[in-house]
Formats: C-alpha cells, structure tokens, sequence
C-alpha cells in the first residue's frame, strides 16, 4: 500500500493531508493479529520531508495467557507517534536501519514499515486473563514466596 504525497511535498511546509489506511492481519503473516488492522492519521510537510502521524491504530492480537494457556483477543493500546520520511539520507546516521526515506522519483511513501513496527511495538508481551484464571492459584496466606531461599544460601 503506497501514499502517493506529490501534493503535500510540493506545498508549504506545515500542509497536511489525511489518512485512513486497512490492511489485513495476513499482510503481516509474522504477527499474531487477526481481522481487519487500520490505522488513522495525517501526512505532513516537514523541513526533512514528509512527517506520517498515526494518530489511531486498532487491531486484535490473539496470545495465549501467560499463567493458564486460554486463547485471547486483545486489542492493542496504542499511543499516537509519529515517523519521519526524509528526502535524503541524514548526514549525522545513528543507525540506517532507523530512518526512512522518501521514494523522491515517484514521490510516494510507504506505510508499512511504520505500522508494522508500531504493532510490534505495542502487543501485548504477558497477556492475562481479565479474572484470575481458573488453573492459578493464589500463594497460601502467611507463606511468602522466597521463604525457602535461605536455606539455599548459607
């Protein structure tokens, strides 16, 4: 999926274009998404190039819960953030591999590096159940966790 941005690129700087991009969870194969993925935003003019804000991206995870092993589908929480399409390599490089660069021969971008690295960015590492789980139990009162420890170390 590519932004064509001839329009904001050839405008002022600080002109703004919206968009509203979907894409499939099989478009990102390697992740554990499910259904529909869309992410909300504006592109803007910048001094480097062209700024992309995803102001709102939904999609459903599916994990499993880290203490009983029951399937479930979270929605991701997301923080807008924004990425910055250069019209040249930096000149002052942390890593390459940390900046996008704008195809300037046909003036477009694409979206899905970015959206791909904030979904993984933003899953869920120990999802749990809402409740507790049926097969956790809770530590038996007035029995700490590491009381057997000290014998160990001695």
């Amino acid at each position: 999926m590519i932004i064509k941005v001839s329009q904001i690129y050839n405008a002022t700087k600080g002109t703004k274009q919206d968009f509203d991009l979907e894409f499939k969870a099989e478009d990102f194969a390697d992740l554990p998404f499910k259904g529909a993925i869309k992410a909300e935003g504006y592109i803007m003019r910048v001094q480097e190039g062209v700024m992309m804000m995803i102001e709102k991206l939904d999609a459903v995870q599916v994990a499993e819960c880290v203490r009983c092993g029951k399937t479930l589908n979270r929605k991701i929480d997301f923080t807008p953030q924004e990425w910055l399409f250069y019209e040249q390599k930096p000149l002052l490089e942390d890593d390459e591999n940390e900046h996008l660069v704008m195809d300037k021969t046909r003036i477009e971008i694409d979206p899905y590096e970015p959206i791909r690295q904030e979904l993984v960015l933003n899953m869920d590492n120990a999802p749990r159940c809402a409740k507790l789980c049926k097969t956790f139990k809770d530590p038996e009162p007035g029995i700490k966790a590491l009381s057997g420890l000290k014998d160990l170390v001695k």
